[in-house]
């Protein structure tokens, strides 16, 4: 065969493998996976009244509750139904969420290779492939160690700020309840004329508070103390100042994972939340701890992450066996 007939039907062959990876890199159909909405007996403490209460949410958050937006809807809409049914919701209750509730929206209308992956390696690995033009643009724009996890955090950063706000916004607005809603990685966060916006440059771990009406409630609260495995695509601002949010039950301050014990709480606080990782994941907060709070506090933690979000990313998630969920319930004390 002649030299040039060679390349020609080498380019064919390329052509034909470019095309139909192209089609590939478009095609996000993906099975329905099975997610866990099983409910478990609510656990209260405190003596019913008008003051209000304090509601978190632990959940064991799977790869199937972030296949699309409505996935992670119903999975906390599931438990707050629980909740009204109960009596446990008023103008007055707080709902919170676990850290990273949003961080794993990443994954929403993504391939199924993604959703199936067993680490967070395996996870921006075939994000990268499925996304390689977006993800190309991003790696020229890194800053951290973790090249690949702040590239897809980057490129699916728009998408994920809507949909926190979509799904968070969207269950505070149905049951009537101020919720905080957990935490997300997203580049430089804003709020914008109501909006949760993207912007340009470091990636920041963030939590936002809905209002009864849906919308954003105070400004955006800063992780200030990152995990190791959080350093390496994110970072923590150095100006950051995290302010009291008003709420219908009092002055409600705002801690995300270690930063609960390593910071001290705002002397006009009336209300304390800190929703963290657990302590079954990295790191462990230092001894170097806070004075112990004396105003109504509740602590929110996850008892699983998919990908192992916030632990090594060569690692598989651990999947231990026990309760999906576990929902407690703090009612404020009378005035």
């Amino acid at each position: 065969m002649p030299t040039h007939s060679k390349f020609f039907a080498l380019a064919l062959i390329g052509l034909a493998a470019l095309i139909l990876y192209l089609d590939w890199t478009g095609d996000r159909r993906s099975g329905p996976l099975l997610s866990d909405l099983r409910t478990l007996p609510i656990q209260s403490q405190g003596k019913p009244g008008t003051a209000g209460n304090l509601l978190g949410i632990e959940a064991r958050l799977l790869p199937a509750d972030y296949q699309d937006a409505q996935r992670l809807h119903l999975r906390f809409a599931t438990y707050l139904d629980q909740a009204r049914k109960e009596g446990l919701l008023n103008e007055r209750t707080l709902v919170v969420l676990p850290e990273h509730v949003g961080t794993g929206l990443f994954a929403v209308d993504e391939k199924p290779e993604v959703q199936q992956a067993r680490t967070l390696r395996d996870a921006m690995q075939w994000m990268a492939l499925s996304n390689p033009w977006g993800y190309l643009r991003a790696l020229l724009d890194h800053q951290g160690r973790d090249r690949r996890t702040e590239a897809v955090l980057k490129i699916k950063a728009d998408q994920m700020a809507r949909d926190y706000q979509t799904v968070f916004g969207g269950l505070a607005k149905t049951y009537g309840v101020t919720l905080v809603a957990g935490s997300i990685v997203l580049p430089e966060p804003r709020l914008t004329d109501g909006r949760l916006v993207a912007g340009s440059g470091p990636l920041r771990q963030v939590s936002l508070t809905f209002s009864r009406d849906g919308t954003p409630l105070g400004p955006l609260q800063y992780k200030e103390q990152l995990s190791r495995y959080e350093r390496r695509y994110s970072e923590a601002p150095a100006d950051a100042q995290n302010t009291l949010i008003q709420t219908p039950a009092g002055r409600l301050a705002v801690r995300i994972g270690c930063d609960g014990d390593r910071r001290a709480l705002e002397a006009d606080a009336e209300l304390l939340v800190i929703t963290g990782a657990g302590k079954a994941l990295p790191p462990p907060c230092s001894n170097d701890q806070a004075a112990t709070p004396d105003v109504p506090t509740l602590r929110v933690s996850t008892f699983e992450l998919p990908w192992n979000l916030v632990g090594s990313p060569r690692r598989p998630t651990r999947h231990p066996r026990g309760e999906p969920v576990r929902i407690t319930n703090l009612w404020l004390p009378e005035p």
